[in-house]
């Protein structure tokens, strides 16, 4: 589905998250409000318990709003069954995680090639589309490598490569940093930004290190369930020095 450049990729109105503990509710977001539009990339920062990671739940489909609305391409997702999320799931987003989550003893093809196993696709376009997204991220040396032989940040970018393949709508990364060291915490940030400066991907980044939310155009601070401040990134990092791909 093609979007208008004047409709939002993604618009939240008054989103709250409620949880129901016998007579105990705790409110995790509280009336969110905010737009992001289509090659954005925005962080999303704020400490531990302040909803940020509910919040990114909610906009990859893991999981739905308890109040108000979340528009997604122009639909209203807020009331789709498990079977529409999950759909909504597997071909609209692309997730990075923390722990990377790659499957051990398979090769990095193979674990590219995973988001695609159950597309409608021939065996060439699948390789085709699994080698460019390696490509993309500089692993090309390391194809036909077991993820356990990587390093920890060539694991992280075999995973920016998964989530890649599927060609999403938007990436989400949460915490992309957050297990690894400082030269390949840079090269990470590299190849995300170059991904939506170059190639005009839309990038969530969830994080608590404002260095990190730094190297993104637009950050989005959450505190206590609530929007705390939403501004443009005035001094903006940009991860080019010492952050060169290993080839």
């Amino acid at each position: 589905m093609s979007i208008s450049s004047s409709t939002p990729l993604i618009k939240v109105e008054n989103l709250e998250k409620k949880y129901v503990n016998g007579e105990i509710e705790t409110s995790v977001l509280c009336g969110v409000n905010f737009e992001i539009k289509k090659g954005e990339f925005v962080a999303i920062t704020g400490p531990s318990g302040s909803g940020k990671s509910t919040l990114m739940h909610i906009l990859g489909f893991l999981d739905q709003p308890t109040g108000g609305h979340y528009l997604f391409e122009g639909r209203d997702t807020s009331n789709l069954s498990d079977d529409e999320l999950a759909e909504m799931r597997g071909g609209k987003v692309g997730f990075i995680f923390q722990a990377f989550n790659l499957l051990p003893r398979t090769t990095v093809m193979d674990n590219v090639m995973l988001p695609l196993m159950y597309k409608k696709m021939s065996k060439d376009e699948r390789v085709s589309r699994v080698r460019q997204a390696i490509k993309s991220v500089g692993l090309d040396h390391r194809i036909n490598n077991y993820s356990n032989q990587l390093s920890g940040g060539e694991k992280q970018r075999v995973a920016i490569a998964r989530a890649l393949v599927s060609e999403p709508s938007v990436i989400f990364a949460d915490e992309p940093t957050g297990n690894l060291d400082s030269k390949s915490g840079l090269q990470v940030m590299r190849i995300l930004q170059d991904l939506n400066m170059k190639e005009g991907h839309t990038i969530i980044l969830v994080t608590h290190e404002k260095y990190t939310a730094d190297h993104a155009e637009r950050i989005i601070r959450v505190r206590d369930g609530e929007i705390l401040s939403d501004e443009k990134v005035v001094n903006r990092q940009f991860a080019k020095d010492g952050a060169e791909l290993n080839k």
